[in-house]
């Protein structure tokens, strides 16, 4: 197994300004959008090493599961007919807020829920409080402590299992305060790396931060360099904040960098609704991680970051997730598009501007 969030599926309503319409029972969800973002880097039969968990209640829409079959992903849908489906109410504001709230009960997910295949999964999704990431993170651990030994010391299942995975762990909202901060900063000695978006990093210290600004720049390093200093001798922790329009920050001890988004010069013309951009970004930057031709873990987390940016890319295309269909020639299109091949045309974008700031600042111009 490659990848498995322990996020949740929700069955969203998103309402907009008006006079347009809202849109209801819209398949989301921070779990369902990123295995979206590791399954578009994944395809048949690799998809397979992409789990999620899905708490069917009675009233599940069967074009909703018709879709979520149709990716062929290790999803595992625990029936739960005597309750709803998990529901929330999205509203986007024009000053690009976000208000949320749940309709109904939500039900969690734990290492208790995982399969003995997903608790051998090479990469985590959390979304969670401080408290809750670092019993997750233990209680995967000891999950896979257990069921390693119950196989022979040569078995490939226990090789895997007695090996470190990579845990990516997107804070909550409403607990990036000020006052959660020193809880944030305990939870860093479990994690490699944590995830906020730019709205949330800033709630979490209580300032500011104006990216049209150069200070503004500065003062975002200076906040990640906090995060990194408190991570007490893990030393390959990463900051990865998500910028929305403006792309991503991934910073780590002595090296921080930044990542345009992909829609950076259309976004008004492609970007559709930004539900679930954030959340694909991470399944993708953890599928990332692991294609990486990097040998320096720093270098695999910057790489990955590009894979999480064209994953994030396609999210955000609609309202719900993209399209999958297929070519004459069978290979994979989301929304019409062939997935490596955006891939590729965005890491040569990302180069290419790379070279032309490098020769801006050795005093050299392009004839």
């Amino acid at each position: 197994m490659d990848f498995v969030t322990l996020g949740m599926f929700i069955i969203d309503e998103i309402h907009h300004a008006p006079p347009k319409a809202p849109d209801l029972d819209v398949m989301g969800g921070g779990g369902l959008y990123a295995a979206l973002g590791a399954r578009l880097f994944r395809p048949p039969p690799s998809s397979s090493r992409v789990g999620l968990v899905i708490h069917q209640g009675h009233d599940f829409p069967p074009n909703i599961r018709e879709t979520i079959d149709l990716w062929d992903t290790d999803c595992q849908f625990v029936q739960t007919p005597n309750r709803a489906t998990t529901r929330a109410y999205n509203r986007y504001e024009p000053n690009g807020h976000r208000a949320f709230r749940y309709l109904n009960e939500k039900v969690r997910i734990d290492e208790n829920t995982l399969t003995s295949e997903q608790l051998a999964s090479k990469t985590y999704h959390l979304i969670c409080s401080p408290k809750r990431c670092i019993n997750l993170v233990q209680g995967i651990k000891e999950r896979r402590k257990y069921l390693a030994e119950t196989y022979s010391t040569d078995d490939q299942a226990a090789t895997r299992l007695t090996e470190d995975p990579v845990f990516v762990w997107e804070p909550m909202p409403d607990l990036c305060t000020p006052a959660e901060l020193p809880k944030c900063l305990e939870a860093l000695k479990y994690v490699d790396v944590i995830s906020p978006n730019l709205d949330e990093f800033c709630s979490l210290f209580g300032i500011s931060i104006d990216l049209e600004q150069p200070s503004g720049w500065s003062l975002l390093g200076q906040k990640c360099d906090d995060l990194l200093e408190s991570r007490n001798g893990k030393f390959e922790l990463a900051v990865v904040v998500r910028l929305g329009s403006k792309g991503c920050y991934v910073a780590q001890p002595g090296r921080h960098s930044h990542l345009p988004a992909y829609h950076e010069q259309d976004a008004a013309h492609h970007v559709i609704d930004p539900t679930g951009g954030g959340n694909s970004f991470l399944g993708g930057f953890c599928i990332g991680y692991l294609q990486s031709s990097q040998s320096r873990r720093a270098g695999r987390f910057e790489e990955a970051a590009l894979y999480g940016t064209v994953a994030a890319s396609f999210a955000i295309e609609q309202v719900g997730v993209p399209i999958l269909t297929r070519s004459k020639s069978g290979e994979e299109l989301w929304n019409g598009v062939n997935v490596p091949n955006r891939f590729e045309q965005y890491k040569r974008g990302v180069q290419h501007r790379a070279t032309m700031l490098s020769n801006q600042d050795n005093g050299l111009s392009e004839e």
